[in-house]
């Protein structure tokens, strides 16, 4: 199979990074031909961590018109012009999640993926992490699973680069980082366990540096019956635990090892090979996506389950601790 001509647009943290490392193992794939940033001298420092001299665009729509796929790593309330944008002019698709700032317009980008037939992949990297295969894989040791729980404390300071991103602090999509980075966990959950029926959430704003609420406390129910609980901050520092009850013990996952804990039988198993920060999953993104250009399945990319991601946050957030939010009434 051929090389993928392909542009990035928007030149930021995300480009630099997070893609651009794993695309450079990637030249065999792809090959970095253009480059577009609305601050063009950003664009040209990016230019110089590449060997080829990609073409510098002064405008979107000219990059368009010379390459073949686009890498989207835009502030969120972009995405859908520039998604679509890319379909009209039949160019393929990897977009940074979340894939909108809100459901409704989510809904839109849906439509674009089933209307054109180019490629709309929603870069959802935690679906790429083999410790959540690893976990569905292990469920099967704890018999019937009954609940999940997940706890996560991810501090962010005053400094932190994410959180100095002028559209984070200032959020047009919803939840800011409740949203932003709680679809990776959302889909982390989907991925072991599979679709997620409502939700019942509160948030809460501990700091004022972080464009909006950081706490969010939620409970929840699968599909298949699985009870959650789902709790995030990123206001406050602590342990992050994934624990998975079922009759016969638990999975556990802390510290980037599995630990299965067999309560009856006195026994506990520790699979500790799923470094995740040691994980190349933005390469495995773009793996993907260039299979899926090639004639793949877009199973990992797909825009329903992106919008299922964001969907479930959403709920927690509309449910301001009143009322359970059904994801299908959400995104029907």
């Amino acid at each position: 199979m051929k090389k993928i001509k392909l542009g990035i647009v928007g030149t930021g943290i995300a480009a630099r990074d997070l893609h651009l490392p794993g695309l450079l193992e990637l030249e065999n794939k792809f090959e970095i031909v253009a480059l577009f940033n609305r601050t063009k001298e950003k664009a040209i420092r990016f230019s110089n961590y590449l060997n080829n001299n990609p073409k510098i665009y002064d405008s979107y729509d000219e990059l368009l018109d010379n390459v073949e796929a686009v890498d989207l790593a835009l502030p969120v309330q972009l995405n859908y012009e520039f998604i679509e944008k890319a379909l009209k002019k039949g160019v393929n698709v990897i977009c940074e999640k979340p894939i909108s700032v809100n459901v409704e317009e989510g809904k839109k980008i849906v439509e674009l993926s089933r209307r054109y037939k180019n490629v709309v992949y929603i870069a959802e990297n935690y679906r790429h992490f083999s410790a959540y295969d690893k976990i569905k894989e292990l469920t099967s040791k704890i018999g019937e699973v009954y609940y999940l729980q997940w706890n996560l404390w991810i501090y962010m300071s005053k400094d932190n680069k994410y959180a100095n991103t002028p559209w984070r602090q200032n959020p047009e999509h919803i939840g800011g980082f409740i949203s932003d980075a709680g679809v990776h966990h959302v889909a982390s959950m989907k991925k072991i366990f599979g679709d997620i029926k409502w939700v019942y959430g509160s948030v809460k704003n501990i700091t004022d540096y972080l464009g909006g609420p950081d706490l969010l406390s939620s409970t929840f129910e699968f599909e298949n019956g699985i009870l959650g609980n789902y709790n995030v901050s990123y206001a406050l520092d602590g342990k992050n635990v994934l624990m998975i009850k079922g009759e016969l013990g638990d999975i556990i996952f802390e510290d980037d090892i599995i630990k299965v804990v067999k309560y009856k039988d006195k026994v506990i198993e520790y699979y500790d090979d799923y470094k995740t920060h040691d994980e190349n999953s933005y390469k495995k993104e773009f793996e993907d996506f260039y299979e899926v250009i090639n004639g793949k399945e877009n199973n990992l990319g797909n825009t329903e389950e992106a919008l299922k991601d964001l969907a479930f946050i959403e709920a927690a957030i509309k449910s301001n601790g009143e009322k359970r939010i059904y994801i299908d009434d959400l995104i029907r």
